[in-house]
């Protein structure tokens, strides 16, 4: 019998996949769908890519200790933002004002991957009753922190997919083989 799957690897797995649907739901949409809101209060996808990117990289910096790519990597000084913007909480207006280039988007989306997934490896059993301060500013359990970035990271997911479906039909989904 394997041994049971421990937290941080379950988290992992659902980031590494996560990542990997974005990228396939991205491949190929056109510069207007991938800024397009189909109301002015939904999001579009490069916003909803860029605030999946900044949760996670701010959640496992914070658990990890270690300086968000946002800041140390020079990010919001290429996107022209705020070191503390993270996109929680931002007006209609702000979300369809950011016209960041695509390249930046995306570049962003596999530097934070990169050092999510690396930050997530090292995290340790012992860890996770630790208090951290979570994304919102509250402290929480490192546990509850994975958690809380597991679901923000499907639910962005799924809106990255289904606003692709909605401009490109669901044929995406078979090139990228989860028919």
């Amino acid at each position: 019998m394997d041994a049971p799957v421990d937290l941080n690897r379950f988290v992992l797995t659902m980031t590494e996949a996560a990542y990997a649907q974005v990228k396939a739901a991205c491949d190929g949409l056109t510069d207007e769908q991938f800024f397009s809101q189909p109301t002015m209060d939904s999001n579009p996808i490069a916003w909803l890519v860029w605030h999946m990117s900044r949760a996670r990289d701010v959640i496992t910096s914070n658990i990890s200790g270690e300086n968000q790519v946002w800041v140390s990597n020079g990010w919001a000084d290429r996107f022209g933002m705020d070191a503390e913007d993270v996109g929680i909480g931002d007006s209609p207006e702000k979300v369809a004002a950011f016209q960041a280039e695509r390249s930046l988007v995306m570049g962003y989306l596999d530097d934070a991957h990169e050092a999510t997934t690396r930050r997530l490896s090292m995290i340790s059993a012992e860890c996770f009753d630790q208090l951290v301060v979570y994304a919102l500013g509250d402290e929480r359990p490192v546990w509850r922190a994975l958690v809380g970035m597991a679901g923000d990271s499907a639910q962005h997911t799924g809106q990255i997919s289904y606003l692709r479906g909605m401009f490109t039909g669901m044929g995406w989904r078979v090139r990228a083989g989860w028919a």
